[in-house]
Formats: C-alpha cells, sequence, structure tokens
C-alpha cells in the first residue's frame, strides 16, 4: 500500500494526512516510525497489531499508536474500507498535556454525537489545508491536530483487545509475534490451533494476503534490521536471535525481502547517521 503521508513526513514535515479506501489493502509487514499514528477509520473494520496486543477497529473509531511502536494492520478478506491516517511529531503538539495524555500507550477512541461530527470536521479541515496550502499549511496543521487531540480526550476508550479471541488468524498472528525467534513449521502451528496445515494457510493467506511463512520471514526480517541498526552484534549473532537456522538462510531471505545483504543495511544506516560531507 502506498503511504502517501509518510513520504510527506520523510520529506520533513511536521504534520501529514491522506485518506485511501480500498480491498484487501493489508500492511501485514510490521512497521514503525518516530511519530504519531492516527488512524481514524471511515467504514469498514480493521485489525491492528502490535507486538502485545491485536485490535480491532470499527468505523467512527480512531486508534493511536505513540513513536516507536511498532504495529500493523489488515482486513477481513474482501471487506472495503476507508480511512484516513495522520501523522504528527511530538513538537507539532502544541500543549504539553495533551501531548502527554497520548504518549503512554496505544488506545482506541470512539467519539460520539456531536463530539464525533466535530472529529470529523477537523479531520476535513486538516486535510483540505494540506491540499490547498501544501508546505505552507503546517503551522495551521499543528494547531488542528492540537485542537483534534483535546477531541479525543473527551471520547470514550474503548478495550478493543479482545479482538485477540475474535478468530484465528487473530491468534495466529499473536503466536507468530511472540514466537518468531523459536523454530516454527506448519505442521506443528496447525496442531496448535487445531486445524490441518492446508486448511490454516488457505485461511491465512485469505485474510492477510501473505503465507504464513512469508509473514514470519518478514517479522523476522524486520527485527534483524532493527538489530543492524541499533547494535554491534555479529550478523550471525542477529540470525539467530530472530529464528534463522542458519546464517545463508538468513542472508538468503534477507536480501530477497529488502534488495541489499544484512552488511549492506548495517553500512548503510551508519552512512545516513554520519550524514554528506562537507
Amino acid at each position: 500500500m502506498l503511504d502517501f503521508a509518510g513520504d510527506l513526513m520523510a520529506r520533513g514535515r511536521e504534520v501529514a494526512a491522506a485518506r485511501i479506501h480500498g480491498v484487501d489493502e493489508n500492511m501485514v509487514r510490521p512497521h514503525l516510525h518516530d511519530y504519531f499514528e492516527i488512524y481514524f477509520l471511515e467504514a469498514g473494520s480493521r485489525y491492528h497489531g502490535t507486538d502485545d496486543d491485536l485490535y480491532r477497529t470499527e468505523p467512527s473509531e480512531l486508534i493511536i499508536f505513540p513513536p516507536g511502536v511498532e504495529h500493523f494492520s489488515y482486513s477481513d478478506d474482501g471487506v472495503p474500507f476507508r480511512r484516513v491516517v495522520l501523522y504528527f511529531r511530538p513538537d507539532a503538539v502544541l500543549y504539553p498535556h495533551v501531548l502527554e495524555a497520548v504518549s503512554s500507550e496505544v488506545s482506541v477512541v470512539r467519539p460520539g454525537g456531536a463530539n464525533l461530527r466535530a472529529v470529523e470536521n477537523v479531520v476535513e479541515e486538516l486535510l483540505t489545508a494540506q491540499d490547498v496550502l501544501g508546505d505552507g499549511a503546517q503551522d495551521e496543521m499543528k494547531l488542528l491536530i492540537t485542537q483534534l487531540l483535546l477531541k479525543i480526550m473527551r471520547a470514550e476508550r474503548r478495550d478493543a483487545r479482545l479482538a485477540r479471541r475474535a478468530g484465528r488468524i487473530a491468534d495466529v498472528i499473536h503466536h507468530l509475534h511472540e514466537h518468531y525467534a523459536e523454530p516454527i513449521d506448519l505442521t506443528t502451528l496447525a496442531e496448535t490451533f487445531f486445524s490441518s496445515p492446508f486448511y490454516l494457510s488457505r485461511e491465512f493467506k485469505k485474510h492477510t494476503g501473505s503465507t504464513i511463512i512469508g509473514y514470519l520471514n518478514g517479522l523476522r526480517v524486520g527485527r534483524a534490521e532493527r538489530l543492524l541498526q541499533e547494535t554491534d552484534r555479529r550478523i550471525g549473532q542477529i540470525s539467530a536471535e530472530v529464528g534463522f537456522a542458519n546464517a545463508s538462510h538468513f542472508n538468503r531471505v534477507f536480501r530477497a525481502r529488502t534488495g541489499m545483504s544484512p552488511s549492506q543495511c548495517r553500512a548503510r544506516e551508519r552512512v545516513d547517521d554520519v550524514g554528506p560531507s562537507r
């Protein structure tokens, strides 16, 4: 899925917004960023996962991810959805008490009545300001995102984590996130969830658009990228830590998914940290 708002943030925006609608547009590979994300679901239903929990959101609900929280999302097969995603850096929030209120944990909120209409109006203003003013909209968008957070603070908090018990695939995904560093084979996984390997594979592909092994490899590679960037551990050690049986298989899967070798990934990160020479 093309992340238009993410591209704007990468180009230096403090606040960015995008509306999208589709069917089977899934982002099942976990990702994280150094800014907040508000995911406002306008139609359909959506699953959102973190390391610890899986959430299900319904229309007119918002889920808020603080910076640094790894997450992913997907919909049930064939279910259309429409959403607005809002990204903003902590410095874009104008009031410290508002920033503190949304910084501690992932939360799902359900505005109601007049407050829902107010939330929808602010979201529309954010999208319009960005479309009309482009880079010149940032000051206005900071004010609007702060207003939106104030309205969210008045909304009902909902414990959407019960979604983990809503279906087998949600449970499988949570299991993979908890045990990705351990040996996992399809037969044992199917037995754990009282299914056949064929049926579980078909059901997983139907719901997420990914094979189980493909999803698991994506999860392991994502973890490896973080370790390569954030630690000085040897590549062979990282390979074992994220669940690969041997370094050669790790290198092959890593290159296939990222387009570079683990050593190239580490070298690129260090060049980015140093920045251009003057």
